[in-house]
């Protein structure tokens, strides 16, 4: 009996290991999408350059993940054309537009609540807070959120000499790059999402009676 308790939980623990990752919207083993519109990020902090920057480290996460990802070059063009060039325009419209526009099944948008620095006494640092919705283009359902935050301590470490800590400190933050907590956030993020049928782990997480679904 104590064998076959630990059989089955071995067996428990492997198909959870294989089976779909987790934070997933009941709706997306429904209706399987297979690319992705990543949208321009609404801006919620202070730094007027975060959406340019952040979206550049959107796509190949995505990628890897097993989606195809609309080029950000192009995506930029046509947007221009309908005088979308602001994450912000983006809550007004119809998700099923860009399914008209780009053909794309989801789309992901993204809000940057925090891109910035922040000084304390003797202390500082810097922070990457950002949220995520992938959303269907055809039914217009949110598939799957998450949200998350990353903090850099950039307190100097030098504490023995005041004014030297706060230069050490001032300096260390002035150099600290937002760019490689964004792309923390953003492995964190998409590891929560299901595998795309583009990945090699890939597996149907629905079985469907009588015929499937159209291939889109």
């Amino acid at each position: 009996m104590r064998y076959l308790v630990i059989v089955l939980t071995l067996l428990s623990i492997t198909a959870c290991a294989s089976g779909p990752r987790q934070d997933t919207h009941p709706r997306f083993v429904e209706e399987r999408p297979r690319s992705v519109l990543i949208l321009p990020p609404a801006n919620q902090s202070t730094a007027a350059e975060a959406p340019e920057h952040y979206r550049t480290t959107l796509a190949v996460p995505l990628a890897r993940a097993g989606y195809y990802v609309f080029s950000t070059e192009v995506t930029n063009l046509i947007m221009r054309e309908e005088g979308i060039v602001d994450g912000a325009q983006l809550q007004d419209i119809d998700p099923a537009r860009f399914y008209q526009l780009f053909g794309a099944d989801t789309i992901l948008q993204t809000t940057i609540h925090q891109w910035d620095t922040s000084y304390f006494v003797l202390g500082g640092g810097v922070t990457v807070s950002v949220s995520y919705d992938l959303i269907s283009t055809h039914t217009g359902n949110t598939l799957w959120s998450h949200s998350d935050r990353r903090v850099a301590d950039t307190t100097s470490r030098n504490q023995s000499n005041l004014l030297g800590a706060l230069l050490e400190t001032a300096l260390n933050t002035a150099q600290q790059d937002y760019m490689p907590l964004a792309r923390e956030l953003n492995q964190n993020a998409f590891s929560r999402l299901p595998y795309g049928v583009y990945h090699p782990r890939y597996q149907p997480l629905v079985e469907y009676v009588g015929e499937p679904p159209e291939t889109r």
